[in-house]
């Protein structure tokens, strides 16, 4: 089974760690069989440009390091501390239909206020 998590770190230096501890080679190539994707600090506010691509507002990026990993079976266990939820998917999500099924799954079991059902009030 593929489990699909997502996790912040307060550096790059701190996620590069953990994903160092899943199993590296000499040449720092990984020995285990998880899929990392390391995004680094993501945008959280787009900037705005003018009709001529000059930027009026910058773009805000998170101060943490975002790291997604697919779980090739349960995740491990001393990644929870860093575990975050948001709506799915942020800004990446892996190609796994069942994973990201699950993903979905578990976000609406924690977080049941990512997913409001719609009111009378939004079909007039």
């Amino acid at each position: 089974m593929r489990i699909f998590r997502k996790y912040e770190f307060g550096s790059k230096s701190a996620a590069t760690t953990k994903i160092n501890a899943l199993g590296v080679d000499e040449e720092g190539a990984p020995t285990h069989g998880h899929a990392v994707a390391a995004l680094g600090n993501i945008m959280t506010t787009k900037g705005t440009y003018d009709d001529d691509g000059n930027e009026i507002t910058a773009p805000v990026y998170s101060d943490k390091y975002h790291v997604d990993v697919l779980w090739s079976g349960e995740p491990v266990a001393d990644w929870d501390n860093q575990m975050v939820w948001c709506r799915p998917f942020g800004v990446h999500h892996f190609g796994s239909s069942s994973a990201n099924a699950e993903y979905i799954a578990k976000c609406k079991e924690l977080h049941p206020e990512y997913f409001p059902e719609p009111s009378d009030d939004y079909y007039p």
